[in-house]
């Protein structure tokens, strides 16, 4: 299989599983195991995730407008995202050694099966305005933790927006557009550290595809959120988890 085809693939999923609450480096930290992809995966990755947060800005561009003028809102914004730089970048190492080893991934699916089981049947009834700073701070824990891949980036920081107590109105479109400074942070540090890295289209080609698949899934993610049908990427992902460490 071509690389081109390889990136073509990864960024088809990455556009798929990064909305949906089944986390997509996971998804893609096993392609590319089970591939054989080789290079700097970590910069591949980021690069993908930067595409999806396009898709965020331009699905959310109303909400994103409306949080622009509501300093508030801002404000948790960026406190969400001092946790989230902390946790993330103490984990880095961890992260690069995970993407090369299958089973902390399956162990790591089965976390995110709890958690997206506990969605469906927990609801929070406030708003925004009423999110306090231990609520901000929680939510940035947790999206830090989803830097390890079989984390749901979506369905954890889902799992702590409405544990704050915020209803899933308002949890879903927050919990992705705080993502924004995140990626973007991670994507800055990683093109300041790429230089000598070998950069074919292909990678651009698999951008692409993460951006248009991302805006389809992301219709998907929204729809089964209000309909609480989480449980059923709950169980995908116990039985992906059990598949993977019996191919381990």
């Amino acid at each position: 299989m071509s690389e081109v085809l390889k990136d073509l693939i990864l960024g088809v999923v990455q556009g798929l599983t990064e909305f949906l609450p089944v986390s997509s480096s996971g998804h893609l930290a096993l392609l590319q195991h089970y591939l054989g992809v080789e290079g700097n995966r970590l910069f591949f990755d980021v690069m993908l995730h930067f595409a999806t947060l396009l898709a965020v800005v331009i699905y959310f561009r109303k909400e994103v407008l409306a949080y622009v003028k509501q300093p508030r809102v801002l404000f948790f914004i960026v406190l969400v995202s001092v946790p989230t730089g902390i946790v993330g970048l103490s984990l880095k190492g961890l992260v690069e050694r995970i993407l090369t080893d299958p089973k902390p991934v399956a162990f790591a699916f089965f976390v995110t099966a709890l958690l997206v089981f506990v969605v469906d049947r927990v609801e929070g009834k406030g708003t925004l305005s009423e999110l306090g700073v231990i609520g901000a701070l929680l939510i940035g824990v947790f999206q830090g933790l989803a830097v390890i891949p079989g984390i749901s980036r979506s369905g954890s920081t889902i799992f702590a927006s409405i544990l704050t107590g915020l209803r899933r109105e308002e949890a879903a479109p927050f919990s992705f557009i705080v993502s924004i400074p995140a990626v973007a942070g991670a994507t800055l540090l990683e093109i300041k550290d790429a230089k000598g890295l070998s950069i074919h289209h292909g990678y651009f080609l698999g951008m692409l595809a993460a951006f248009f698949t991302g805006l389809v899934a992301l219709k998907l993610f929204m729809e089964t959120l209000k309909k609480r049908r989480f449980s059923i990427f709950s169980g995908y992902l116990v039985l992906l988890g059990v598949v993977v460490l019996f191919l381990s």
